[in-house]
């Protein structure tokens, strides 16, 4: 039998590779839709506590989500038609269904806290990951604090990060509204002992903490000492420890307080040559940002 010719000689190129998607594919997710909305070939029914019910395929939702997968292979719901999923509203299961079959999805700021809920729960990561970048566009000083509240809550470790930087960078601005106030002891510890609060000056810091302390006088007293540690008063001025700070009833009632004020003035009193002889700590080291009187 005759050789025949190679049209095509190996080549002696970079190799390469083609990836081929079937053209169609996409439409695949307009007949599961549609046979979903039909309620054709579906083999489970999702409940939730609200009464709603929404019919789907057992095998596309545990495609989709790790939730459904364990759910349906690993439990009792593997042998049921049937499933409440508690936790969630009909409205916002529908969405995520709609998702799963769609491949679509519209997050506005009414439906985004729920959405990101019921996507953590469904472990829908897409979902969530697209929820926190619309929280995280979407900061401003009058939601910082509810949005880190959001994200340490559902674990979201990005927004959390860059939302407690967006507090610390516009600190002045958030500590006007009423969300600051509702800040946790454990939160607010965190924030202001940080070296990158960018603030005009450490009175601004040193005033929030007292405000802060007042909204809730009777349960936040407690934590007096350990929020003024961080407190750097050697940082402001002598002049405004002696109006400002020396006559406040909260520090004068506080022992370990009136030595944080002490440690300042003594700060501040000294001479230039002598601030070598000053212990180096929290309280002394100037932050990150901000406009500070520098010692060192």
């Amino acid at each position: 039998m005759q050789n025949t010719k190679r049209i095509l000689e190996p080549s002696r190129c970079e190799p390469a590779m083609y990836e081929y998607k079937k053209s169609s594919y996409a439409e695949n997710y307009n007949v599961l839709q549609s046979l979903r909305k039909d309620e054709v070939l579906c083999d489970i029914k999702l409940g939730t506590d609200d009464g709603g019910v929404i019919f789907g395929h057992k095998v596309v939702l545990a495609s989709a989500s790790p939730y459904f997968l364990a759910m349906f292979t690993n439990f009792s719901e593997k042998n049921q038609d049937q499933v409440t999923i508690r936790q969630l509203d009909s409205r916002v299961l529908h969405l995520l269904i709609d998702f799963v079959y769609s491949g679509k999805i519209s997050i506005t700021d009414k439906n985004v806290q729920d959405l990101l809920a019921a996507s953590n729960l469904l472990q829908l990561q897409e979902i969530k990951k697209a929820c926190c970048d619309f929280l995280e566009a979407q900061l401003c000083p009058t939601n910082v604090i509810g949005t880190i509240a959001l994200a340490d809550l559902h674990s979201c470790t990005k927004l959390l990060t860059s939302s407690e930087l967006y507090f610390k960078q516009h600190f002045s601005n958030v500590v006007e509204g009423e969300e600051f106030l509702s800040l946790s002891s454990e939160q607010i510890v965190k924030l202001i002992s940080s070296d990158e609060l960018t603030v005009p000056s450490e009175e601004k810091i040193f005033e929030s903490v007292i405000q802060w302390i007042k909204h809730d006088l009777d349960s936040r007293k407690q934590i007096l000492p350990q929020l003024m540690e961080h407190v750097r008063l050697p940082l402001t001025s002598k002049d405004y420890i002696l109006k400002n700070v020396v006559d406040e009833p909260l520090l004068n009632n506080c022992f370990k307080c009136k030595d944080y004020v002490i440690e300042a003035l003594h700060c501040l009193l000294l001479k230039s040559d002598e601030l070598i002889t000053i212990p180096h700590n929290i309280r002394t080291k100037p932050r990150q940002y901000g406009v500070h009187i520098k010692l060192f």
